[in-house]
């Protein structure tokens, strides 16, 4: 019986040895990343959004697979048209307020959220967005990301791609 339980005990460093991740191993996750909000980097917002916001990437990278962070900061009257995404949006309002249109057809329904609130958009549910005073929003979502607006019209990479092709003539 002394036999087992010293045995046992010898077992249990080696298996928290193990569990460990060594350096440079795979089994490492993200790096710790600390941003604070006056020393956010605020640069143009993606070309999948309409003009005047701004966004910063706090952490991962949305143009890659895997989990990403951004901030979006939406100056007042701030619109983005019905879109979906092919993932999960999670999206906390930090300033301001934002006005939601989601879901289609029977399950359409709109909400209001404030400094503070939180809403889980799931993967291809339509949706629409506006900010009547302006807002800051921290989004989390996994990429790559992607922005497939239900009138193409209304994407503004078309828009400007159109625009580029009118200059030319």
């Amino acid at each position: 019986m002394k036999q087992s339980i010293f045995f046992s005990l010898c077992l249990v460093p080696v298996c928290v040895l193990a569990a460990e991740p060594q350096p440079g191993s795979s089994a490492t996750t993200s790096p710790h990343v600390m941003v604070r909000a006056a020393a956010t980097q605020w640069g143009d917002a993606p070309a999948a959004l309409p003009r005047g916001a701004q966004a910063a990437v706090l952490s991962g990278d949305p143009g890659k697979p895997g989990a990403f962070t951004i901030r979006l900061k939406a100056p007042a009257g701030y619109r983005v048209p019905r879109h979906w995404h092919p993932t999960d949006e999670q999206v906390t309002v930090i300033e301001g307020g934002l006005s939601l249109s989601m879901g289609d057809g029977s399950n359409a329904h709109a909400a209001d959220f404030v400094a503070g609130d939180y809403v889980l958009l799931p993967a291809k549910m339509q949706h629409e967005a506006t900010t009547r005073d302006g807002a800051i929003l921290q989004i989390n979502s996994t990429g790559p990301f992607e922005v497939n607006y239900i009138n193409p019209a209304d994407d503004p990479r078309k828009q400007a791609a159109a625009k580029a092709v009118e200059g030319k003539h």
